[in-house]
């Protein structure tokens, strides 16, 4: 009796604190959540104004960046013109100065290259900042990363293998996930800019972060100006997808507010960059 009692009572206790930890979560976890978003968001660090800002999510080897900063070695480049429209004719002597620009890459791979840019960008007064995350709903989350070993471009890399061709000679790399709807909200949006444009390329996460995007109303243009996406059709199955350019465009017009502007444009020119450094 006094087995079966004790039994009881672990029992109570076990199921008090199921109860507890369910009623817990649900009434603090989104409060978690976020001060989990505030202490892993990674910081921004700017050293004057942002009259403007790009957001670069895919950035491999940072050849859109420099397209930015530096179009006159890119003639013909099809990104330049949105650039222009929205960020002002750029002169060769000021270098958008006044454009912040926060690029993003998964694959650690490209860093070392991403990192030589910054630096040569900011001796020069550009805020220019690259980080080695994947774009993600979610900060924190450890994932990992498919790579080509042998393809310099890499662009297939990402948390899926399926646009590696050579799977017998992948790398793999753990990469901490981030939030980019906190980040553009919590860093971007204080800022305050005249104008946001972001450009998303990242390998089959767009299946991810466009829901969210659009659930939480961030393509709204006193957000995001405007953006351009590529949405990799080979990554709909494996993410479980079926979300389509018209869906999105569909859905930008419910988000009660006035919608981010939808660019068609797909740059893929001058992939393996320049024969010029970025170090002037």
């Amino acid at each position: 009796m006094r087995k079966t009692k004790l039994l009881l009572s672990s029992l109570l206790c076990v199921c008090f604190l199921y109860l507890f930890g369910h009623w817990f979560l649900g009434l603090c976890g989104p409060a978690l959540d976020r001060a989990l978003n505030e202490m892993l968001s990674p910081p921004i660090d700017v050293n004057q104004d942002c009259k403007f800002v790009y957001v670069d999510l895919g950035s491999n080897k940072g050849v859109q960046i420099r397209k930015l900063y530096e179009p006159w070695l890119y003639p013909g480049a099809a990104i330049i013109p949105f650039f222009d429209k929205l960020f002002g004719k750029i002169i060769q002597s000021s270098r958008r100065g006044d454009v912040c620009s926060f690029g993003f890459e998964a694959n650690p791979r490209h860093m070392g290259r991403l990192k030589h840019i910054e630096r040569s960008y900011r001796r020069k007064g550009l805020n220019v900042t690259f980080y080695n995350n994947a774009v993600s709903n979610r900060t924190g989350d450890i994932v990992t990363i498919y790579s080509d070993t042998n393809f310099d471009i890499d662009w297939g890399a990402g948390i899926l293998d399926t646009a590696i061709d050579n799977k017998n000679n992948m790398t793999e790399y753990k990469v901490q996930t981030i939030d980019i709807v906190h980040f553009i909200r919590n860093q971007i949006v204080p800022l305050k800019p005249k104008a946001v444009f972001m450009k998303m390329d990242i390998e089959g996460s767009e299946y991810i972060v466009l829901p969210q995007m659009i659930q939480t109303s961030t393509l709204c243009k006193d957000i995001i100006t405007s953006f351009v996406i590529e949405m990799h059709e080979w990554a709909k199955k494996p993410m479980g997808s079926t979300l389509t350019f018209d869906d999105v465009r569909n859905m930008l017009g419910k988000q009660g507010c006035v919608p981010s502007e939808m660019v068609s444009v797909d740059d893929e020119s001058y992939l393996h960059d320049v024969p010029i450094d970025p170090s002037w």
